[in-house]
């Protein structure tokens, strides 16, 4: 029996009003004197379920499309001049009170969350979702969204798994092609070639700009705590790219003046969120009791590949770089390759021990913990593994073992 979706007149609006505005051209974001001024304003960002930046954008009849994690194109939704927004769920700042009338018990919470903000208007601004074939619970949102928010576009987008075959690429490329028509209808530009190569310049300065703050907190991790470079990072994900590489060029100005502050504490490998996030709470916790996370899986948006060739016809680059990408978590299914690709990560780190943080419900990511665990046994490299829902809000046991595992490197 299908689930039974919640007529709109029977949800009424937002539990709470939208509580943070912005302008039309986010020259608070440009503006920010400081790092901390920026983070705390990120904070209060990523805290508005209502989407702020995107209220300011589509102030002006411009069009916004939310992505769910973990790969969308978003290059080829900026080159149809709509805004592409990461939605990763409604975090702590809501209660699950229709979504569960659409999805079962034990799914993940990001799932729950992200059909309650569309449920309850929240995500009445968006023109269109889409939603990759990450899991099963990513492809029934599609449909269930298709009804639950009413006028918008949905689509469910096709990953390859076969990326040795030489249809890899054109069955990508035919599938970036059902994405332009489906934007097209829901009031993007008319798809043109020169705008995507456009959009993929940008988006290529945009990766280079976040591997070197990357680069930063591997080498020098006191300059730039974690949370700040979680919140900076997710902001490219809600504002135009344009005004994240300002922002980014100036956060690394900052940077430089920035002492190194150094202190007793282990440098880790995080791996596993790379769709639902943890909370600020507890990526804060990971680096209060003496961890420096020195890589991390907490944004995937940025890492599929280095860089995408402009040259030549975009949507097949577009489509090489994905299948050609070297990453490796559970959206990809590489299982013979993941236990070596686990190994080479911690090398170029530098990193001492390995941080599990799975979203509970996870099936691609618990699956992938197994064949980690074998590889770093076999080396003897000392992990944890955590699992947090977006609504925790106890931490102490959290605490003890990340206490313990810290204790066990250093006085080992």
């Amino acid at each position: 029996m299908a689930a039974r979706v919640p007529p709109q007149e029977d949800l009424g609006g937002p539990d709470a009003a939208p509580s943070l505005e912005l302008s039309e051209t986010f020259e608070e974001f440009a503006g920010a004197p400081s790092i901390a001024a920026l983070t705390q304003l990120a904070r209060e960002v990523v805290s508005d379920p209502t989407y702020p930046t995107v209220r300011a954008w589509t102030r002006r009849g411009r069009g916004a499309v939310g992505c769910f994690p973990v790969y969308t194109p978003q290059e080829l939704v900026h080159a149809m001049g709509l805004l592409p927004v990461s939605l990763h769920g409604g975090g702590e700042s809501i209660e699950i009170s229709h979504a569960d009338a659409a999805l079962g018990s034990f799914l993940c919470s990001i799932s729950k969350s992200t059909l309650e903000l569309g449920l309850t208007g929240r995500l009445a601004p968006f023109r269109a979702f889409v939603f990759p074939y990450i899991c099963d619970v990513s492809r029934n949102l599609e449909g269930i969204f298709s009804r639950a928010v009413p006028g918008a576009t949905t689509h469910m987008l096709h990953l390859p798994q076969n990326f040795r075959s030489e249809g890899t690429v054109p069955f990508l490329v035919a599938e970036y092609r059902r994405l332009i028509a489906k934007l097209e209808r829901a009031g993007g530009e008319r798809y043109r070639p020169e705008r995507l190569a456009d959009s993929i310049e940008l988006f290529n300065r945009q990766r280079t700009e976040v591997a070197r703050l990357t680069a930063v907190k591997r080498a020098q991790p006191g300059k730039l705590t974690l949370t700040e470079s979680y919140l900076i990072r997710r902001l490219g994900g809600l504002i135009p790219r344009e005004v994240h590489l300002q922002i980014l060029e100036r956060v690394h100005a900052e940077l430089a003046a920035r002492p190194n502050r150094t202190k007793d504490a282990i440098r880790v490998l995080l791996v596993g969120p790379f769709c639902e996030q943890p909370t600020l709470d507890l990526i804060e916790l990971i680096e209060q009791v003496g961890c420096y996370a020195v890589d991390d899986e907490l944004l995937q948006i940025y890492r599929w590949y280095d860089r995408v060739d402009p040259n030549g016809d975009p949507l097949e680059n577009l489509a090489s770089a994905y299948v050609r990408s070297t990453i490796d978590i559970g959206v990809r299914a590489t299982p013979t390759t993941k236990g070596e690709a686990i190994l080479r990560r911690v090398e170029a780190a530098g990193a001492q021990g390995v941080i599990f943080l799975t979203a509970k419900f996870c099936e691609p990511a618990l699956e992938d913990v197994v064949l980690y665990r074998r590889a770093l046994d076999r080396q003897k490299i000392p992990y944890l593994h955590l699992e947090f829902e977006e609504r925790s809000a106890a931490y102490e046991q959290s605490r003890l073992q990340l206490e313990t595992f810290v204790e066990s490197i250093l006085f080992d």
